[in-house]
C-alpha cells in the first residue's frame, strides 16, 4: 500500500475505495441559467489554501445536459480550494 506522501507525489485522483479516505469540499453556485456545483478532495489534514487539492466542477445546463472539467485541465492534487470559484476549468 502506498503511503500519503508517495500518492501526493504521484499527483493523480485516488479513485473509488479510495476517495472514502479522502477530506472534501463542495460548493454550489448558480450563473445565469446555469449551475455549477465545485468538488474538492485532499488528504486529511489539508488546509483549504494549500495547493494540494483536486478540483472538479460539475455544471448543470437549463436543457438539463451537464459537463464535468477540472481545474487547469487536469485531475490532479495540485489546487487550492479557496480559489476554486476563481480558477479555469477545461
Amino acid at each position: 500500500m502506498l503511503s500519503p506522501e508517495e500518492l501526493k507525489s504521484r499527483k493523480f485522483a485516488t479513485t473509488l475505495a479510495g476517495e472514502d479516505l479522502l477530506t472534501n469540499r463542495s460548493h454550489a453556485v448558480m450563473e445565469g441559467s446555469t449551475q455549477h456545483f465545485y468538488l474538492g478532495y485532499a488528504y486529511p489534514g489539508s488546509g483549504e489554501a494549500d495547493p494540494v487539492w483536486m478540483i472538479k466542477r460539475i455544471s448543470l445546463f437549463e436543457d438539463g445536459t451537464t459537463a464535468t472539467k477540472f481545474a487547469a485541465g487536469e485531475a490532479r492534487f495540485d489546487q487550492a480550494w479557496s480559489d476554486h470559484a476563481s480558477l479555469t476549468y477545461a
